[in-house]
């Protein structure tokens, strides 16, 4: 694991220098005069964006979590949240929040099988508003998109059609469970017989425990309908707010655009590079930004609007998450010492 995770670090920090060096090269006369260009109010606004993503996060979190857990503090739910961001950022598709997240609430007092079922809450809840948020800006903006970004329609049709399947897999789970449950046996007995899985059995044993877990979660939301429609709100305006970072960027050099098209076009971003099977969905993070916003940043300041874009939303992210993953890493240390005197 430890060498995984640094493997995956090596990764973010190549394609950190990766995007600087290209930025010094093609923009090495200009650079300087670029960054005197910026308005400092609008680049703070860009950071203070990105921490109320973080706050609105940590809000769904522990709205669920105090609905089960009581006496769940708002610092704990802070680090889970935070620790999840930066277990996300390094690892490929995301992967790495939820469990770092879970070990971390169990640590902090939550029982194992709360703090698995709000995590898996807050993951469908945060997955069905992506896809409906995606669908309404696809309605609203497709033609206009299309029409100026080639092969714009396949992109991120596929894109938003992959985050579709996952809701609706997520939805039959908690609708057909006997039904999903079968069919995934049979997928298993299947995959042994062809010898490309070792002990069906234990796996089936994983699955029905994941499925037992997540219909758990299923019925908490069915019977906490009020809740839902609380978290639904929180993640929508968190979307949004993570959807504005670019258009501050526009404003801080000084330029302006509809906020609605831009709104659109981060939307579109996420929705493809998502789907990039590298930590931080590095290179297709950037190469999805430049495709679309290349329609709202002039060409001189395209490449550092990329590089801005990505210090912001993904490197700060690492670094205020890598804080607070020590920061509990020291607190669990100092609490053994303790214990141990």
């Amino acid at each position: 694991m430890m060498k995984v995770k640094k493997l995956n670090l090596i990764i973010i920090f190549v394609a950190l220098i990766g995007i600087i060096g290209y930025v010094g090269l093609t923009e090495a006369q200009n650079i300087v005069s670029l960054i005197h260009k910026l308005d400092f109010l609008w680049i703070t606004g860009v950071i203070l964006l990105m921490v109320g993503y973080w706050l609105l996060e940590t809000l769904t979190l522990h709205f669920i979590t105090k609905k089960f857990h009581p006496r769940q503090k708002f610092q704990s739910s802070l680090q889970t949240t935070m620790i999840g961001q930066f277990f996300n950022c390094i690892t490929p598709f995301s992967s790495g929040g939820q469990p770092m997240q879970a070990l971390h609430m169990v640590k902090t007092g939550v029982p194992f099988g709360i703090a698995s079922s709000c995590l898996l809450t807050k993951f469908i809840i945060y997955q069905v508003v992506l896809t409906l948020y995606s669908l309404v800006v696809l309605c609203m903006k497709l033609g206009e998109f299309s029409a100026k970004v080639s092969g714009f329609t396949y992109m991120v049709v596929f894109g938003f059609l992959v985050n579709t399947v996952v809701v609706i897999a997520l939805l039959s789970i908690g609708c057909f469970k006997r039904f999903t449950m079968q069919v995934v046996f049979k997928i298993i007995n299947k995959l042994e017989k062809m010898k490309l899985i070792k002990d069906g059995a234990r796996k089936k044993h994983y699955v029905l425990r994941e499925f037992e877990s997540f219909y758990k979660s299923f019925e908490w939301m069915k019977s906490h309908k009020k809740m839902i429609l609380y978290t639904v709100v929180l993640s929508t305006l968190q979307l949004t707010v993570y959807f504005l970072v670019p258009y501050f960027i526009l404003r801080a050099f000084g330029l302006n655009a509809s906020a609605f098209s831009m709104i659109a076009a981060q939307a579109f971003v996420l929705m493809i590079s998502s789907f990039v099977p590298l930590p931080g969905a590095a290179g297709g993070a950037e190469l999805s930004f430049f495709t679309f916003f290349k329609l709202f940043f002039p060409a001189n300041l395209l490449n550092i609007s990329v590089l801005v874009w990505r210090l912001v939303t993904f490197y700060l992210t690492v670094c205020v998450g890598m804080c607070f993953t020590l920061w509990q890493k020291g607190n669990t240390e100092n609490t053994n010492i303790t214990e141990k005197a």
